[in-house]
């Protein structure tokens, strides 16, 4: 009998897996930053949440007390996230307890804590002792969680898109060498054990260049195109949410666990931006966040992952107006400080959500083509100004999971010190992060793709295998 049960036990646990997964709730929840100097009281928030809108749950960039106490009795699903500095220390199980006393214990089960995130886009940060950390982490936390008598809040962290080798076709998903085996197959087998989910952070948003073929702007936007086809599958993806969400699924499978569940943690469409940011508009953020509340909650699933419903969480719930960088940055919310909508696509309960413009018909326009070779880099353009190219640097810089403390002062590529030598660092930084796409390294026409290795920093790092194919 312990023989067969045993046997028998893979089976039934996919077969439980599965029926899961086909059921999952698609809840609908928010990101909830708190960069600005005007935004309501964490108590009102609360109220508003639940009474005025469909939001079922919000995620914090951290485990801020007073959120935490003004959301208890709410109902409200809440996910708090550990400082990703912290990371190292709480591989301990004395300072996980320590954290878990301090942070989640007092608030629990009032505040409907559902999951504590072990850190952000970790791997984007390109930091060793964090990502080393970061499994080991993840586990010392749960174990807090159960000898403090919590057996319901799950452990898990998010990812950037950066996470993947290779996400075009969406069936070739692969994740980095390297840290395919030392992090990921630790980190889904810790995940599968304990019924947490992989989450992610898709932003199409990156995606998309005013200077590239209409058909991407249409393919990132939900809008009619002609699609993308992937050869190995012969499916067509008519929308690149579907094809990153499949390219993270491929990217599982082939590590074997395919029965993890896949949480989107973040993703939106900022409404308004800079002169040299057209993308960021009204009608583009109700295109995007519209189409995809819908592609979520239908229960179509994506082509790999078909009659599937995706627990959401949008970014982001107000605009934000000490976030740095360029002006899209302070323009991702849904409402602002007041609670009136920037526009609203469905989220607001008992009013009729305003309509997606409609789309204009698909204009037949090239793929773009491949790079050649294996290796690429982003460079700055020769004709492109210290100005545009410093605009860029602080663009960069400003983005979560960036790390660009090599160009600073005693870096290893502070040298030369001069904005293009450090603006190619960062320029190739965020094309190799999301995805090596061509148009992630546009930059609003000041970059350009280069086959040849153009600088000794760029070699240092290529050694590490952290910015090129191999």
């Amino acid at each position: 009998m312990g023989t067969r049960h045993n046997n028998f036990a893979p089976v039934l646990r996919l077969i439980a897996a599965v029926l899961s997964l086909s059921a999952t709730a698609s809840a609908i929840g928010v990101n909830y930053g708190t960069l600005g100097n005007n935004l309501p009281t964490p108590a009102t928030v609360a109220k508003f949440l639940k009474t005025k809108t469909i939001i079922e749950s919000v995620k914090l960039f951290n485990a801020d007390p007073d959120i935490l106490r003004a959301f208890a009795g709410s109902g409200l699903k809440v996910t708090v996230t550990i400082p990703n500095g912290l990371i190292p220390s709480l591989t301990k199980d004395d300072e996980a307890r320590g954290w878990i006393n301090d942070h989640i214990a007092p608030f629990y089960p009032k505040t409907k804590i559902n999951r504590v995130l072990v850190g952000n886009e970790i791997m984007a940060t390109l930091d060793d002792n964090l990502i080393s950390n970061l499994v080991p982490a993840m586990k010392a936390v749960h174990r807090a969680l159960v000898k403090a008598g919590i057996d319901d809040v799950q452990v898990t962290t998010a990812h950037a898109m950066g996470i993947l080798k290779v996400s075009e076709p969406p069936s070739a998903g692969q994740f980095w060498p390297g840290h395919d085996v030392a992090v990921y197959a630790p980190m889904l087998q810790f995940l599968r054990e304990t019924d947490a989910p992989f989450m992610v952070n898709p932003y199409s948003y990156f995606g998309y260049s005013p200077n590239y073929a209409p058909s991407i702007a249409d393919y990132a936007l939900f809008r009619p195109n002609r699609g993308v086809h992937d050869s190995h599958t012969n499916i067509t993806y008519y929308n690149m949410f579907d094809a990153m969400m499949d390219a993270v699924y491929s990217a599982i499978k082939a590590m074997g666990y395919a029965d993890v569940d896949i949480v989107v943690a973040e993703t939106g469409w900022p409404s308004a931006g800079d002169p040299n940011q057209p993308a960021c508009t009204v009608d583009n953020a109700i295109s995007f966040n519209g189409n995809l509340l819908k592609a979520v909650t239908s229960g179509k699933g994506t082509p790999l992952m078909p009659n599937r419903k995706f627990e959401t969480y949008i970014f982001s719930l107000f605009n934000e107006n000490l976030k740095p960088g360029q002006s899209n940055e302070r323009n991702w919310g849904l409402f602002r400080p007041d609670f009136s909508a920037v526009y609203d696509v469905g989220i607001l309960k008992n009013k009729q959500s305003r309509p997606a413009p409609r789309p204009a018909p698909s204009r037949p326009a090239p793929r773009p083509a491949p790079v050649a070779g294996k290796k690429s880099w982003c460079v700055p353009k020769a004709s492109a100004s210290d100005q545009a190219l410093q605009a860029n640097i602080n663009y960069v810089c400003s983005q979560k999971g960036m790390d660009c403390r090599p160009i600073q002062a005693g870096g290893p590529c502070f040298g030369p010190n001069n904005v293009r030598s450090h603006a190619s660092f960062v320029m190739n930084s965020f094309y190799r992060l999301n995805g090596a796409r061509p148009f992630n390294c546009d930059f609003a026409g000041t970059g350009v793709v280069a086959n040849s290795d153009p600088s000794k920093c760029f070699i240092f790092f290529s050694s590490l295998g952290l910015f090129v194919n191999t």
